[in-house]
């Protein structure tokens, strides 16, 4: 069976699932010119692919002080606490590097409300490209690894929020419906300004809703809304892929 929504590569377990999230990153990385933009999802379905990345040998042959990374989500809180994406990425990966360090870009968040955070990162970003528009024939992101929800979210993109699904212009939005906390989110048009969008997608808990996404019957939630410019493609482990494992 062939996806109607890009490609999908699935893995048997967790030790298969972490080491081909690894070697994506890896090999994009080593290919790449002088600029190299990583987006990275939370929660805790990557956390194994970044810790993977923090030993050999990813971690002697990535350039990582070439690397600038940049959240997809994060939620409104410091970013030393354990709800923080940021915090998770330090613990799985940066603070492991030994010698040459990436140049991170997290959320702002003391002293400032939600809005004013989604804003500055916004101009973060606009920084980190170079412009205030994007352009087609220069993505945003070399690869952006991005998480999908069983209800379909990815990011902090929710089902049934317009403001945030049909944004055209801003590259950043607060997101203060639909979660228990307020969350800063990357919109679609920085999203899908990517040469490689991977969905990291495990368990059994994910089977129905990737089903539906890659049979072409769901075709509405965030995450089957995203259309990147580059590559997409669906990492999944068996529990997650259902039959698209045969």
């Amino acid at each position: 069976m062939k996806p109607v929504l890009g490609e999908i590569l699935v893995v048997p377990d967790a030790e298969a699932f972490a080491e081909a999230g690894a070697k994506l990153f890896a090999d994009a990385a080593m290919v790449a010119p002088d600029r190299f933009v990583a987006g990275l999802a939370g929660g805790s379905t990557p956390k194994s692919l970044y810790e993977r990345l923090a030993v050999a040998p990813y971690r002697q042959q990535i350039r990582w002080s070439a690397i600038d990374f940049v959240l997809g989500d994060e939620r409104f809180v410091s970013p030393d606490d354990d709800d923080s994406n940021l915090h998770m990425v330090r613990n799985s990966l940066f603070d492991r590097l030994d010698h040459e360090k990436p140049r991170i870009h997290p959320v702002p968040f003391e002293g400032l409300t939600v809005n004013e955070a989604a804003i500055a990162y916004e101009k973060t970003l606009k920084s980190l490209y170079g412009s205030e528009s994007l352009a087609p024939d220069r993505k945003f992101f070399d690869i952006c690894f991005l998480g999908m929800g069983d209800d379909g979210h990815t990011a902090s993109l929710l089902p049934g929020q317009p403001k945030l699904l049909d944004e055209k212009k801003r590259w950043v939005l607060p997101v203060t419906e639909g979660r228990p906390e307020s969350r800063v989110t990357l919109t679609y048009p920085v999203l899908e300004s990517a040469e490689l969008v991977v969905f990291v997608v495990s368990g059994g808990g994910k089977r129905a809703m990737l089903d539906r996404i890659l049979s072409g019957e769901e075709r509405e939630v965030p995450a089957a809304r995203l259309r990147p410019q580059g590559r997409l493609l669906w990492l999944a482990d068996r529990a997650a892929a259902g039959r698209w494992a045969d």
